[in-house]
């Protein structure tokens, strides 16, 4: 091909899926790589000599170097400039990095400053019972209460909600997003396209969880969402964490004091993946790892709850 700003955009493409519809050489852009409104996860930069580029995504921990003519041998004179220029468009990229994350770090603070601890009856109780944990008390404290959430679309606010807010906690328990679900005041979910969303983030996700339980004698389990968590939890007896989603359980990095691990998995394609990545992980680590995964195709732990109750895990005991 040609044309090197084609060449690079569908480099773009077949790698994340997305690209900027107008790529503008020396400048480093940011862009969409999912279909949700205010995404820029994405970021590229083609060089001005056209000669080379880099790009990437935020969220799913991708980085590459693209380089024109693949075929073409470069001398030590060009092959100096595109490792100058990498470095340069690396350094450039990480530092907007870090500055943004700074500022969304202040808004996850004020935010969480918002948020009250939950008390029976308030709308994130009455939205538990609803889901099967009527009985459940206390909660986990990392689940809080906001009473008046502002929802938007975009740059279109949708109206102010109650919501569970549940922070995600890097291994270094650095809070990086807030996970927020929209209610109504009685206790249903929000009626809303997407009642459940996660803030702007102020690091990386991977590795991150919502900590729900810390470990007990060295076991801990994790699930995907906050609900199935605590369903594993109640049916297993195991204190567990949420992932958020599948691909962050499958980064999820263990606190150093764990020994043993099970993962409840949802029963998906995505699910069973994810708990596979896992559990290869731990078993590498020398961590004992077992998956539950419901027997029923697309089920999840608060479906095996709701149907069977408890369940015993063989060699799992807190």
């Amino acid at each position: 091909m040609n044309d090197p700003v084609q060449a690079f955009k569908l480099a773009m493409l077949a790698a994340l899926g997305h690209a900027p519809e107008l790529i503008e050489p020396g400048r480093l852009q940011r862009f969409a790589t999912s279909d949700k409104r205010g995404d820029s996860a994405g970021w590229c930069k083609l060089f001005v000599d056209l000669r080379g580029g880099v790009y990437g995504c935020n969220r799913a921990g991708v980085s590459e170097a693209w380089k024109a003519d693949r075929d073409r041998p470069m001398t030590r004179q060009q092959r100096a400039e595109l490792a100058r220029q990498i470095g340069q468009a690396t350094a450039e990229r990480e530092s907007e990095q870090r500055q943004q994350w700074a500022v969304n770090a202040e808004r996850i603070k004020r935010l969480w400053a918002q948020c009250v601890p939950l008390v029976p009856g308030d709308p994130v109780t009455l939205y538990l019972k609803r889901r099967g944990f009527g009985g459940v008390w206390p909660l986990p404290a990392c689940l809080r209460l906001h009473r008046a959430l502002p929802c938007w679309n975009g740059d279109e606010k949708i109206g102010v909600f109650p919501a569970i807010v549940a922070p995600l906690v890097a291994p270094g328990g650095r809070v990086v997003s807030l996970h927020r679900t929209y209610l109504a005041v009685d206790g249903r979910k929000a009626d809303l396209p997407s009642p459940k969303k996660l803030t702007a983030t102020a690091g990386p996700l991977a590795g991150a969880c919502i900590p729900l339980h810390e470990p007990q004698r060295g076991v801990i389990g994790i699930a995907e969402g906050i609900e199935t968590a605590l369903a594993a939890w109640l049916a297993s007896g195991v204190p567990t964490v949420a992932a958020y989603s599948a691909g962050n359980l499958a980064a999820w990095q263990w606190p150093v004091s764990v020994q043993r691990l099970a993962i409840f998995a949802d029963n998906d394609r995505a699910g069973r993946e994810a708990a596979d990545e896992l559990r290869a992980r731990a078993l590498s680590a020398g961590i004992g790892c077992e998956v539950l995964t419901p027997s029923d195709d697309g089920a999840d732990w608060c479906d095996v709850l709701a149907q069977h109750g408890a369940v015993t895990i063989e060699g799992t005991t807190v």
